[in-house]
């Protein structure tokens, strides 16, 4: 923006040196290089610094994923040892659960980005899929949550424009169903976000 004023500027200090006569080549010369020397000094006379944005608030930062829940937290909900954690920023922590379960439990925090993974495409989705029957209504977790059994996750709008998402990935064989696991780690999930 400050580019696109000053060149506007400049403009219109080109158009403002010209006498409005056609006259010799040395006259057009002369003409031309005075307006040159001018704008080198009209930027900081017609741009105050009033013109600039003082200060921007934004939001402060999502909490990292894996500060909103422990490993102990996780295997006490599930019910499965978590053999290790891996983070991976800036909208994941992934909990797995070693080749044994063949599954993993993640959670997800929305930077606000618009991400076509983040937790705010996830809640839009699952907003279609309790539409059309495929996805339910969980009472008591933040401003509004949904399960979504075919995919094993769940989306929490937490309010404030803080979103959440947990889920399984992997196979069945371990937490084919993992609805209470997951509100239950939602809601401690809540008080840290």
């Amino acid at each position: 923006m400050r580019r696109t004023a000053l060149l506007g500027c400049i403009l219109l200090a080109l158009a403002a040196c010209g006498d409005g006569t056609t006259g010799s080549p040395s006259s057009a010369a002369t003409s031309t290089t005075a307006p040159a020397e001018e704008t080198t000094t009209l930027p900081a006379t017609t741009l105050p610094a009033t013109t600039l944005p003082a200060t921007t608030t934004t939001a402060p930062p999502p909490p990292d994923p894996c500060d909103l829940l422990t490993p102990e937290e996780v295997a006490s909900a599930t019910g499965l040892e978590v053999a290790e954690v891996l983070p991976d920023p800036p909208l994941y922590c992934i909990f797995d659960f070693g080749p044994d379960a063949g599954v993993s439990l993640f959670v997800a925090v929305d930077d606000g980005q618009g991400r076509l993974a983040g937790p705010e495409a996830v809640f839009a989705a699952y907003m279609e899929l309790l539409d059309e029957g495929e996805a339910e209504e969980i009472d008591g977790l933040g401003e509004a949550a949904l399960y979504a059994p075919d995919f094993r996750g769940l989306a929490v709008d937490a309010g404030g424009g803080r979103l959440i998402a947990l889920g399984v990935n992997g196979g069945r064989r371990s937490l084919a169903d993992p609805r209470d696991a997951l509100v239950q780690l939602a809601a401690t999930a809540l008080e840290r976000l």
